[in-house]
């Protein structure tokens, strides 16, 4: 059985991925109470476990690949940023 997902250290992720708590819930695909209730403590069904680990790993890869956030990043406004950020990980059709 895998280990249970650590949302002290997502929380730091978005953190310093400059996301905000919406922005983090859009892109593992839930509501913002729902990712403020797993910060919490609230339990997390396996099946968002799953979207959950596999949107975390996008973002890990981004994270080496593209240095994010670099510091023209970092001047980007948020939704600016968040809209590339999306681009980076969504894979090309």
């Amino acid at each position: 059985m895998p280990s249970l997902l650590n949302f002290s250290q997502v929380e730091a992720l978005r953190a310093h991925m400059l996301l905000t708590t919406a922005q983090m819930a859009k892109l593992l695909g839930v509501s913002r109470v729902t990712y403020s209730g797993w910060v919490n403590g609230k339990a997390i069904r396996a099946s968002n476990d799953a979207k959950a680990r596999a949107t975390l790993r996008k973002l890990f890869k981004v994270l080496e690949v593209h240095e994010w956030p670099k510091p023209e990043v970092i001047a980007m406004p948020s939704g600016q940023r968040f809209k590339m950020l999306l681009e980076l990980i969504t894979p090309a059709e």
